[in-house]
């Protein structure tokens, strides 16, 4: 079975800043040649290493035995001799247009800040680029310094893989032109896709977002809808914390709900003022004066103590059974004996050579029904390769150029983040979309400020407005008899149907994959989920602020001696978009290839993992569970945020 980029030629000479792309090209079916000095590569250098070393010096690099996987190590004096048979280079550098030289190349350049602009030069740690880019002023406890990511490289592993997903848009629209393009991607800019709605508040309020700069220690009015009404965010159990999300409209409301009615079928003693109370709808009747304060915080503290009974695996579980958001804070340990992910058969045990224990790689980043990911997690001994030979691929005559995705039509009857924003990544590129909305609930982004000039309204939300532009929209009534014929419709005329609602819904309207795909052989279709289509979880329904809790990112940011912060927002909507455009636009070149489509199952808890395999492998391989870090790093000293 042909992988997407077979035959694709990479050139690797990233450093630090853009060593996930080369990796993510890979797993795709690239041929990738990461290029070496005498003494490896920066990678080879980073920590974690091997038996709890402190150096490369002392122990193989599982810094490297990740980014590194895949590859195929050569050591040359020269990259230049290189490129004249490459379709791809992927460097860290800034060097000049090559594309005189080299017409067919993809050249990428992947820095912190971009090959342009006043601090193109400026030197940057992680840290800098997290702070430049906003995320480390959003992130913390309101009464101590604003916190960077912490134990893992964020910023450099957003620019590695929307780099990746660039290559292959550039690649797609080679095959049409002939001609090859330069790539400028900054780390900075990969950071501020991060930051939700906050880029919104400056030019739609004139002020900085909540929980910024002078409102840092402020608590948002939304997270305390009545003063007497004490609900927690964070809570024990057996063997851990979990996040639940109360407060949150509609689908924190139907928590706060479900989880009293478990505590009704528990052993507890409920008083009657509590027993039957209907909180599906509490904070509605919070605002007309009806809701019980007393009776809902009796409700609040039995569920606590309910939860303090249980493990994060049963309330994980109850909550994917019973359509509930509340998430497990996993730590790496709890990643590796995760019964879902062992369903799905995620984790792949690599034997190290020489060496008793196996290095325990994440996963493909998505599912791919006609072409899967390539598994190969072999981690390349320095020079192990023979440089690659003078080859005479078949050229292509070039034509004039146009957006790489003109013609190419979308359905996209996703909502809230994932699926929008790749949606939208094919719309700025030519393709024409359709944004497929309920006309019965509208889009969560819809109602959530900033708004333009202030003023509430469905249309209004710069929010929404980040994820849809360049789209079509329409909205269509599910429940009226001819609405389905309608959806289904939408999903016949497109070549591309984007989904991430969870799994079984789409079925329930005959949209799902095998019904689509029953009498079509070529349509390419995404369904993306917390948990992905399969495995007992599968039910799960939640946000990226629920994908960070359980894919271990959670965990990873706050303060030693306090209960972890998480990262800001809905944390691994930001990560998946970028896979899920790299597996999207694989699928289409293989289409355009075999006349074939696919089904791609896009798990976001999955592509959020990726984000911390060194930490992984270290478990894995030394037992050392990676802890939160508050303003420390695995590396620098000093290093922090400090006031100005």
């Amino acid at each position: 079975m042909n992988a997407p980029l077979d035959g694709i030629r990479v050139i690797d000479v990233t450093t630090r800043w853009g060593e996930l792309a080369g990796r993510v090209l890979a797993e795709l079916g690239a041929e990738v040649f990461k290029v070496e000095p005498p003494d490896g590569c920066e990678s080879r250098r980073l920590g974690p290493f091997a038996q709890d070393a402190a150096s490369d010096a002392e122990g193989e690099s599982l810094y490297w035995a990740c980014v590194g996987a895949g590859k195929k190590s050569i050591v040359v004096d020269e990259v230049e001799p290189l490129l004249a048979d490459a379709d791809v280079f992927i460097e860290s550098g800034r060097r000049a247009d090559l594309s005189a030289l080299y017409p067919q190349l993809v050249h990428v350049s992947i820095t912190p800040f971009g090959c342009t602009g006043p601090m193109a030069e400026t030197p940057a740690a992680e840290v800098t680029v997290e702070a430049a880019g906003g995320l480390v002023g959003l992130q913390g406890d309101g009464d101590r310094e604003p916190l960077p990511m912490g134990a893992m490289p964020q910023a450099a592993f957003h620019a590695g893989v929307q780099a990746a997903a660039d290559v292959l848009v550039a690649l797609f629209e080679r095959d049409q032109s002939g001609l090859g393009q330069h790539l400028d991607v900054s780390a900075q800019a990969c950071v501020v896709w991060t930051l939700m709605n906050a880029t919104g508040y400056p030019p739609n309020t004139g002020r900085n977002p909540p929980f910024s700069s002078e409102y840092r220690a402020q608590v948002p009015a939304a997270s305390t809808p009545a003063p007497r009404l004490r609900l927690p965010g964070l809570v024990s159990c057996r063997d851990g914390l979990i996040q639940v999300r109360f407060q949150m409209r509609v689908i924190g409301e139907r928590t706060f709900d479900g989880l009293l009615r478990w505590v009704e079928a528990s052993d507890a003693d409920v008083p009657e003022s509590v027993r039957g109370l209907d909180l599906n709808a509490w904070m509605a009747a919070l605002r007309r004066g009806e809701l019980d304060i007393e009776a809902a915080q009796a409700a609040a503290d039995l569920i606590v103590d309910l939860l303090a009974t249980k493990t994060k695996q049963e309330i994980q579980q109850y909550s994917a059974d019973h359509g509930l958001t509340v998430a497990a804070i996993h730590t790496v340990p709890d990643l590796l004996r995760d019964p879902h992910l062992a369903d799905r058969g995620f984790w792949i045990g690599t034997p190290r050579k020489g060496r008793g224990s196996r290095l325990m790689h994440a996963g493909p980043f998505a599912r791919m029904s006609r072409t899967p990911l390539r598994l190969d997690r072999s981690v390349p001994a320095l020079g192990s390769s023979a440089p690659p030979g003078p080859r005479h691929p078949a050229g292509i005559e070039p034509h004039p150029r146009d957006a790489p995705f003109a013609g190419l039509k979308v359905a996209d009857f996703s909502w809230v983040g994932v699926g929008p924003m790749i949606g939208k990544a094919l719309a700025d590129h030519g393709a024409t979309v359709v944004r497929i909305e309920s006309a019965s609930r509208a889009d969560l982004l819809r109602t959530v400020p900033p708004f333009k000039d202030g003023e509430p309204g469905l249309d209004r939300a710069q929010f929404m407005a980040n994820f849809n532009t360049s789209k079509l929209g329409m909205t269509v009534d599910l429940k009226n008899p001819q609405g389905p014929g309608l959806a289904r419709r939408m999903a016949d005329w497109a070549d591309v149907v984007l989904e991430s609602y969870s799994p079984g819904t789409m079925a329930r309207f005959g949209l799902d994959w095998e019904t689509l795909a029953a009498d079509r052989d070529d349509l390419v279709m995404l369904s993306t989920s917390i948990r992905g289509q399969t495995g007992r979880e599968r039910g799960y329904s939640g946000y990226g602020g629920q994908g960070a809790c359980i894919a271990g990112l959670y965990e990873l940011v706050g303060w030693p001696d306090r209960n972890p912060c998480g990262p800001w927002g809905a944390y691994t909507d930001f990560i998946t978009p970028r896979f899920g455009i790299c597996a999207v636009v694989a699928a289409l070149m293989h289409r355009r290839r075999t006349g074939l489509g696919q089904h791609i199952d896009l798990a976001q808890v999955e592509c959020g993992i990726r984000f911390l395999e060194p930490l992984i492998l270290d478990y894995a391989v030394n037992g050392r569970v990676a802890e939160r870090l508050g303003q420390g790093s695995p590396s620098l000293d000093p290093h922090g945020v400090f006031a100005c």
